[in-house]
């Protein structure tokens, strides 16, 4: 089976490029599955080609050659552009791409199948929350949610509206448990520390799991910390809060400055405990700077650049903040269970599907309740260690790799043998 998915920007490192490339990776490792994507643009200013990585079974093309013109336009060139940009992408997609049986939609309001080439089907994935729906969804045969208030929202504007979640490519805890048990057991001489840490582990995983086991899960916790080098945060007794996500002027969708502004309120209770902003800059990053300035919160609050090694982001900190004003199924919410860290966003409820007895939601834009909540986690270990715990169940429950992959697989053979 041929699968093409859409993007507008594969250079971008946003959430929706990250969905497609983990599922375009995993589905080309399936036998008689062949897998493209087509970037709508070109990024010359991006230092990689792509944001993440990129399976090479994975074929890659641009539909354009150049960055998106398109996107700086105003006036009169706006509005043409407006109205015919779905009709000429559709053509020119119909002239390049004609031999696939799926196609897979992922940009918000680029491509709308009106004409369509014959026996290819078109899936369109809804990143966002969406206010309205479209007319022109109906060109699509089959809409795709990703979290349970949408699908609700919307399942009875179309024949075929679905909810597929996003998934983790792999369970990062127990493969980087993994790695780090090999590294260990491969040094020549270990250390008392060590060696008590591995035999004390192992002895308690005879009869149980780090997904059933508290005790387990508190053991294999201290060896991931071990194994990234966390010691000079230990003897410090220092704690770190982090929130991922793009510092975006315009939209501010991710509502850093709202959680600047709660956690001013409670960070001098606290003073061994760090608040960091993790995300790359678009725009937002001096108006943040100049807010924590403001507050006077430079030694609470710091905020940092988009990294790749995000494992160790993860392992270091305690607890995972979202302040999000609107959101759809955020990845890092569910790679933040995945590394056993409790959560606490303000309640938007399309993120609810991410929370089972594995963080905290308050209502939204609550700033008091908000402070009352995270100020209870971070005086109370053994909730964050629970929560963390019930995270990782919950991860592997609901977004593991093969229980998606397995709704992928089924819609795609339902649609190609429908008539």
């Amino acid at each position: 089976m041929r699968i093409l998915f859409t993007l507008h920007n594969i250079a971008c490192k946003g959430g929706s490029e990250r969905v497609v490339i983990n599922l375009a990776n995993a589905l080309s490792q399936i036998p008689n599955y062949e897998i493209g994507i087509v970037s709508y643009y070109t990024d010359t200013k991006a230092k990689n080609a792509c944001a993440y990585w990129l399976h090479s079974d994975v074929q890659l093309s641009y539909l354009h050659t150049f960055d998106d013109v398109h996107a700086n336009e105003r006036g009169l060139l706006r509005i043409l552009w407006r109205w015919t940009k779905t009709l000429i992408i559709n053509l020119r997609m119909n002239k390049a791409y004609q031999d696939y049986d799926v196609i897979i939609e992922s940009d918000f309001a680029f491509f709308y199948p009106r004409f369509k080439v014959k026996n290819t089907k078109y899936i369109k994935i809804m990143h966002s929350v969406i206010n309205k729906w479209k007319a022109k969804n109906r060109f699509f045969d089959c809409i795709v949610f990703l979290n349970q208030k949408e699908f609700l929202r919307w399942q009875s504007h179309s024949k075929h509206v679905v909810k597929i979640p996003n998934f983790i490519p792999i369970l990062p805890f127990e493969d980087l448990l993994d790695r780090a048990l090999c590294y260990f057991d491969s040094m020549p001489h270990k250390d008392e520390h060590i060696q008590t840490m591995l035999q004390t582990y192992r002895k308690l995983c005879v009869n149980a799991s780090v997904y059933t086991d508290m005790e387990v899960f508190m053991h294999a916790r201290t060896i991931l910390k071990t194994f990234i080098g966390d010691s000079a945060q230990s003897n410090k007794k220092m704690h770190t809060l982090i929130a991922v996500g793009r510092m975006d002027a315009i939209n501010n969708h991710k509502g850093f400055p709202r959680l600047i502004q709660a956690y001013s309120k409670i960070a001098h209770i606290f003073p061994n405990w760090r608040l960091e902003i993790i995300g790359e800059d678009q725009g937002q990053k001096q108006i943040l700077e100049s807010q924590i300035i403001a507050l006077g919160m430079q030694d609470f609050i710091v905020l940092k650049s988009f990294t790749t090694n995000m494992e160790s982001i993860y392992l270091q900190a305690d607890i995972f903040v979202m302040s999000s004003h609107t959101e759809s199924l955020p990845m890092v919410l569910i790679e933040a269970s995945s590394f056993g860290l409790p959560l606490i966003a303000y309640d938007i409820e399309t993120i609810r599907d991410c929370f089972l007895d594995n963080g905290i939601l308050v209502k939204d834009n609550d700033e008091q309740a908000f402070c009352a909540e995270l100020s209870m986690l971070m005086d109370n270990e053994e909730k964050r260690l629970s929560m963390g715990h019930n995270g990782i169940k919950l991860v592997k429950e609901r977004f593991s790799k093969e229980y998606i992959l397995q709704q992928w697989l089924e819609l795609f053979h339902t649609l190609v043998n429908t008539k």
